[in-house]
């Protein structure tokens, strides 16, 4: 009896079991439970908050990418060809100079001012070229009682890699008029300038523009026979010499006055012969005397660039024509060139 008992006892758990499972199971059509729609809720706040957590602050301001091409980039821009330009705008204690130019974006152009007489230092400034050619930049003002002259330079030395494949290492690629040559006595260099010429005394928002050269230069420049032409003219404080010549690009020529029986000093000048052989030598007017001479003279630096150096000689020996003299310098003998001429005021 006891053992059939036992086996009611045993059906009837097995059936409580199964009762159980079958309560606990889920159909598989069943939708999916409130938890998981609630996380997904949570995805979509979490993307809102990212997006507005990345908005920029504030107004926005227009800016422009700098040393890449531009739209608005000059049909010849990167031609060896070189053009620069633009204007120099005097303000209180500074000398903006925006300028233009068909140099590559990325080319570094630097200004530089000077003035007859002064000895300055950290009156200049560099920048990069824009996509389109243009630039700005500002220098310091300097305070001076003569002509403020602004230098504006590209040389393809201080160039990058890239730029100095188009312009060459030395500048030897470059060409037109606003070319100049340099050298550092072994070899010549080539580089592009413009030149403005600002009065000191120029009102506020005078804007002067750079100058584009235009040469002459004569069939027969580098010829050993050197010659010159003057022509002179004077303002309120300085007598300015103008000179054409066949001289080479390079020579340092220098002015004098010889005032017979006066002792004088600070009435002197020098320059270096431009691309056409023309220079300009400027002194002041000498005090108290209404006729003196002024002399033009070439004469061969010991250490001088390769082109004069061989159009020339070392001394001057290669020298000829009616202005070449004889001049004894510490235990050497040269040739030089030299003018004289008379000055009556």
């Amino acid at each position: 009896m006891k053992k059939v008992i036992g086996i009611w006892l045993t059906a009837i758990l097995l059936i409580a079991a199964l009762t159980a499972c079958s309560q606990n199971a889920k159909p598989a059509d069943e939708k999916a439970p409130q938890k998981t729609e609630e996380a997904s809720s949570d995805t979509k706040t979490s993307d809102t908050s990212s997006s507005e957590a990345n908005k920029a602050p504030g107004e926005a301001v227009p800016f422009e990418v700098v040393g890449q091409s531009s739209e608005d980039a000059p049909t010849d821009q990167g031609q060896t060809e070189v053009r620069l330009g633009g204007n120099v705008t005097v303000e209180e204690k500074e000398l903006v100079i925006k300028g233009t130019s068909n140099l590559l974006p990325g080319a570094i152009v630097e200004a530089e001012v000077t003035s007859k007489g002064y000895n300055m230092w950290g009156y200049k400034a560099k920048t990069e070229v824009n996509g389109d050619g243009s630039f700005e930049m500002t220098v310091k003002k300097p305070d001076v009682k003569n002509t403020m002259d602004v230098e504006l330079s590209f040389d393809p030395y201080d160039q990058s890699d890239r730029l100095k494949k188009v312009y060459g290492d030395s500048g030897e690629k470059l060409a037109g008029p606003f070319v100049y040559q340099s050298s550092n006595f072994a070899e010549i260099a080539y580089y592009a300038a413009a030149y403005a010429h600002v009065a000191h005394d120029a009102p506020l928002k005078t804007a002067v523009a750079f100058e584009t050269p235009k040469w002459d230069r004569p069939s027969d420049y580098g010829d050993p026979t050197v010659w010159f032409k003057p022509t002179v003219t004077k303002d309120e404080k300085y007598l300015y010499v103008s000179v054409k010549s066949n001289l080479l690009e390079g020579a340092t020529v220098k002015g004098d006055v010889d005032i017979p029986g006066h002792i004088h000093y600070g009435y002197t000048d020098s320059t270096r012969v431009k691309p056409d052989g023309s220079f300009t030598l400027q002194i002041a007017h000498p005090k108290k005397v209404k006729e003196y001479y002024f002399l033009i003279r070439y004469e061969p630096e010991e250490v001088t660039w390769p082109t004069l150096k061989e159009a020339y000689g070392t001394k001057g020996e290669k020298l000829k024509g009616e202005l070449v003299k004889v001049k004894d310098r510490d235990d050497k003998t040269i040739n030089i060139v030299e003018m004289k001429i008379k000055i009556t005021e």
